[in-house]
């Protein structure tokens, strides 16, 4: 059925609907669904979420699996076995990555012991959510998202090609949300740098052309330049409040974790556990790493080694990798 109307009874109609919904946004922004008006501190918050929500909806590149453009790259997948799941994963040449892939082509599964911690983690708490920063090929992020949800951010294009492909062919796009950006305490974009037989071993550079690696060995230039975002863009990607996460980010963790970046990240999401390379991140001057050490102080949390023992001496000694645990 059709109603045609008269201009001055369209126009009516048309003011009477903005009313209506004004009314009903009014009604949702400003009172409790009991009708009760909300207090100044409950409007703040509804304020802040909405400023957050309106700065960051678009601010991270989300990866579709199925559709990521490989830029007509071939390479392998191979099925591995870790505990009691088996999964794909696609991997480079050992030419090319004699760390992650030349070990996996050797039936070696690095950090495996590391990666089992995070999936008995997740087993005996299933509101938990992996956070799996600088997520390489996926070591941590596809076992885990056979049991959680992940959110697994890698910016070298050429890895997320390979992450993106096991996704697919694993069918566990549902429970994991792929970014393709770097995280930082800037949003700009950046070049990267890698070294050319580790490609886990990639890094933002402050120029066209990459001179060496943060281990002062030589690099490449990767072809396609990043953007990066904060962690306080990736909340509105979240699918719980509670996660595990683990960072490597050959030393930028140092910019990860700053009030302003992250902060609101850390104020709602609980993160109990943070698994952090640390061997590149001890080599910032003092001031940059006791930044990043306040960060976690502030927020009551305490370093660890990977046995459980809690680390009191001087940074420079502590292990390559540690975990800071929330107290």
């Amino acid at each position: 059925m059709f109603i045609i109307c008269s201009r001055p009874r369209f126009i009516a109609l048309a003011l009477a609907s903005t009313l209506l919904l004004l009314y009903i946004y009014y009604d949702a922004k400003f009172k409790h669904a009991d009708g009760t008006v909300k207090n100044d501190a409950e409007l703040r918050a509804t304020v802040n979420r909405e400023e957050l929500a309106a700065s960051t909806v678009t601010a991270a590149d989300v990866v579709k699996p199925a559709s990521f453009d490989q830029r007509n790259e071939t390479f392998n997948c191979k099925t591995v076995t870790l505990e009691d799941m088996t999964f794909p994963i696609c991997h480079y040449t050992a030419e090319y990555d004699d760390t992650v892939s030349g070990l996996l082509l050797q039936g070696t599964y690095f950090e495996a012991d590391e990666v089992k911690r995070f999936l008995r983690l997740l087993r005996l708490d299933r509101q938990l959510q992996l956070v799996d920063i600088g997520a390489n090929i996926g070591l941590y992020s596809l076992p885990a998202a056979r049991l959680a949800n992940v959110l697994a951010v890698e910016p070298n294009r050429h890895t997320m090609a390979r992450l993106a492909k096991a996704v697919d062919l694993g069918k566990i796009s549902s429970n994991i949300t792929l970014i393709h950006n770097a995280v930082s305490n800037v949003r700009a974009t950046f070049n990267m740098g890698v070294y050319p037989t580790n490609q886990g071993n990639t890094f933002l550079i402050n120029a066209t052309k990459c001179k060496l690696t943060p281990n002062n060995l030589p690099c490449n230039t990767l072809s396609s330049p990043i953007r990066t975002v904060f962690l306080n863009d990736l909340l509105p990607l979240m699918r719980t409040k509670a996660a595990l996460m683990k960072v490597d980010v050959e030393g930028h963790e140092v910019s990860v974790f700053t009030n302003p970046s992250a902060g609101q990240f850390f104020d709602q999401i609980d993160v109990p556990l943070i698994y952090m390379e640390w061997t590149l991140c001890k080599r910032h001057p003092a001031e940059v790493v006791r930044r990043l050490l306040d960060f976690f102080y502030s927020r009551n949390y305490t370093v660890l080694d990977l046995k459980n023992s809690r680390l009191e001496t001087p940074y420079l000694s502590w292990p390559d990798n540690v975990f800071f645990k929330k107290m």
